[in-house]
């Protein structure tokens, strides 16, 4: 893949997040970082205090509620402050282009967040998981994409 100069690159998962920019030209890749932002996010089972509550159902039985999958909610508030981070730095670029890189599940939820603000053009997705590589990895996953 081809990238001018300027393109932004946003590398993510659910606990790290990279934010680089491309300072060489459309052939060889110069990728520098321009902010890392990261989250200690433990195991669920660590983060829960207790076992699920239970309710009487109206036929006089009992059950269970669904416990809160606290690992799951830290994540979408990191990713959403990954897309607020990343929307202030790369809607003051002109052109304000932007490729993301991230594992299936972070991709998702990172695009309509990212898309939907109308203030950046997103040009290309990547469905790697490449936020503990190094930047020459990242360089050559992407020029191989």
């Amino acid at each position: 893949m081809h990238l001018p100069t300027g393109t932004f690159v946003l590398v993510s998962d659910g606990a790290k997040a990279l934010l680089l920019e491309n300072k060489g030209d459309n052939d060889l890749l110069d990728l520098r970082v321009v902010q890392v932002i990261e989250q200690d996010n433990p195991p669920a089972r660590e983060q829960a205090s207790d076992r699920a509550g239970r309710f009487t159902t109206p036929t006089g039985g009992k059950a269970a509620t669904e416990q809160t999958d606290w690992h799951d909610v830290s994540e979408e508030r990191f990713l959403s402050s990954v897309a607020d981070a990343t929307l202030k730095v790369v809607s003051q670029a002109t052109p304000a282009n932007l490729v993301i890189a991230a594992d299936p599940r972070s991709l998702g939820k990172l695009r309509p967040m990212l898309m939907d603000s109308g203030s950046i053009s997103v040009v290309a997705e990547l469905n790697r998981d490449l936020a503990h590589q190094t930047i020459p990895q990242i360089e050559e996953a992407i020029s191989g994409a």
